[in-house]
């Protein structure tokens, strides 16, 4: 009897651990590796079978289909938030802008596209047929091309004047060169003062150009004048390019 009560406590006891051993290896919830599956999904640490293995599981699963609807609200609500108002960051954002200046009535747009195509109408010979005064047919060619560039530019700043502070840059540098070569052929007496009037729509249309993108510049010159001539151009004595 002895031995048989020692074996059924032996055989009560091993079944007892063989239970513990089983409830450690076995989750009590069936759905706690999908939930951290979820977890990683939504830092994008699951790799496609991990994925497709948590697609099925959710098809099926309201419960871990809430889990994750709420998991992934915590995650947006930790990663972003909303943002302040902050009237210095704003104001400096539009101290920075370049909006366009059209002038009264707009007039600024038609004047800029007559430049363009008086500028596209002159440079038409020379790139077409290679002839213009003094020049060989291959500087005549890339003389045309260089207006009919420019033409195209201030045409493209009429249709879109907001773009008009981007093509300052290479418009005035092209400009300025082309001011330096008039003086030095004026000079040398290749050229009469008179036959370098052709360049008369580029200078306008350089001007109105610079005054649609904001007249950059002119405010820092106006804060160099002395205080008596600031105020006069303040209040409208001098006159604004605006």
């Amino acid at each position: 009897m002895g031995d048989q009560s020692a074996v059924g406590t032996k055989s009560s006891l091993g079944s007892t651990v063989t239970d513990v051993e089983h409830s450690a290896v076995e989750p009590s919830d069936p759905c706690a590796p999908f939930r951290e599956l979820a977890s990683a999904s939504l830092d994008d640490q699951t790799t496609v079978a991990e994925s497709a293995r948590l697609d099925d599981h959710l098809v099926g699963c309201a419960g871990c289909r809430e889990f994750l609807d709420s998991a992934a609200a915590l995650n947006r609500s930790l990663r972003f938030r909303p943002s302040a108002a902050d009237p210095a960051f704003v104001a400096s954002v539009m101290a920075r802008a370049r909006p366009a200046r059209l002038g009264r009535g707009g007039w600024m747009r038609p004047v800029l596209a007559w430049c363009a195509l008086v500028i596209a109408v002159q440079s038409f010979g020379p790139l077409v047929f290679g002839s213009t005064d003094g020049a060989t047919e291959h500087l005549a060619r890339h003389l045309g091309a260089s207006g009919m560039a420019l033409a195209v530019g201030l045409g493209y700043a009429a249709w879109r004047p907001h773009r008009a502070f981007g093509l300052l840059p290479f418009v005035g540098a092209l400009f300025a060169a082309t001011v330096v070569a008039m003086v030095a052929d004026t000079i040398a007496g290749h050229r009469a003062a008179f036959a370098e009037a052709t360049h008369v729509a580029e200078l306008i249309g350089i001007v109105v150009l610079w005054m649609i993108a904001g007249s950059p510049g002119w405010d820092r010159s106006v804060r160099r004048l002395p205080l008596r001539r600031r105020s006069a151009h303040r209040s409208g004595v001098l006159g604004s390019t605006r």
